[in-house]
């Protein structure tokens, strides 16, 4: 049986994975964008003194949003002159590696890099907001995210001097960059479980989804994201390509699949996040008890018909006004 590589087909097959990396990325970007504007104009629909500590986030969202717009975009154009001017596989993988430091793969390597610290910073954040008792939780993925990010740093000036990268610095940072998300998904996850319990007592059943939910869950704690890295740093420390050709090309696509959902992911979670928040479907300070006792009224995210309030209101509030059911005392009412 024959087990060598056939490398033409495997790097037919790396073209082909590439390019809808690549492509993907363009995707992910379309989606950025529009969910960047609508929360734009939900935020300027906003009614002024709800639109406090708002700002930030729609900020942070177009930041993330330009970046990535420039980073696939550069990233094609990159990608496409390897295209173009390859006619064979071998020689495709001749032409990429030769342009691997172009300042076009290097500018797109540097934005790429900073869309991981945003994105991964503001995960670190939330956990950081939403454990208040007991912040210094979130100093493990701080330092990992830091490190990650120094890392990044080194591989871009070891590109920008051509001294040729070593593949175990690429996997410490991808493992990192993982470690992160992980650590920033238990904890969260974590305490959201932990706190159904508590904010039963706090909130009304409906307003209780928007913090509990399964879907406020995986998107506030980037599960997706986690379980991506996972895979995709899992599949970057296999030092060689496995045999024979078959296997070879399976194992290409894998790791450019889980590659571009990692990054892709990296940048629309927080955005998700980001869209919850300013469209009124999640915390800027999560909801706690003092000295034990209950809130004794319902929170209401919006009081006006505006698109923020005609996104987030149920049927039992809408109008800004809270219906009244049986058993309610007017004690209970503000």
């Amino acid at each position: 049986m024959d087990t060598a590589i056939d490398y033409e087909v495997v790097y037919r097959v790396l073209a082909r994975a590439g390019y809808a990396n690549f492509s993907l990325k363009l995707v992910a970007a379309g989606i950025s964008i529009f969910m960047a504007i609508y929360g734009l104009s939900v935020f300027f629909e906003t009614p002024k003194e709800l639109r406090k500590g708002r700002g930030r986030y729609i900020l942070i969202s177009m930041a993330l949003t330009v970046l990535l717009c420039l980073t696939a975009s550069l990233e094609m154009a990159w990608y496409f002159q390897n295209l173009f001017g390859a006619t064979s596989g071998i020689g495709f993988a001749q032409i990429a590696s030769k342009n691997a430091s172009t300042w076009v793969r290097i500018l797109s390597s540097g934005t790429s890099s900073l869309l991981i610290l945003i994105g991964d910073a503001l995960l670190v954040f939330r956990c950081y907001a939403i454990w208040s008792h007991h912040r210094w939780v979130a100093v493990p993925p701080a330092l990992t995210c830091l490190t990650s990010f120094a890392i990044a740093l080194y591989i871009l000036y070891i590109d920008i001097t051509h001294k040729g990268r070593d593949t175990a610095y690429e996997s410490a940072r991808t493992f990192l960059t993982a470690s992160t998300n992980v650590m920033v998904t238990a904890l969260i996850s974590g305490y959201l479980i932990h706190a159904r319990r508590n904010l039963s007592q706090l909130l009304p059943s409906s307003d209780m989804r928007l913090y509990t939910g399964v879907v406020s869950i995986l998107i506030e704690s980037a599960l997706p994201l986690s379980i991506f890295g996972i895979i995709y740093a899992s599949i970057g420390v296999v030092p060689e390509l496995p045999e024979p050709t078959s296997a070879a090309s399976s194992f290409t696509v894998a790791y450019y699949t889980f590659g571009s959902l990692f990054y892709c992911f990296s940048v629309l979670s927080p955005q998700m996040i980001i869209f919850r928040v300013t469209t009124g479907r999640s915390w800027l300070r999560f909801p706690q008890a003092t000295d034990g006792e209950a809130v004794s009224n319902p929170i209401n995210f919006a009081h006006h018909r505006t698109a923020e309030s005609s996104f987030v209101e149920s049927p039992t509030n809408r109008g800004g006004s809270e219906r009244k059911h049986p058993g309610d005392s007017d004690e209970e009412k503000v």
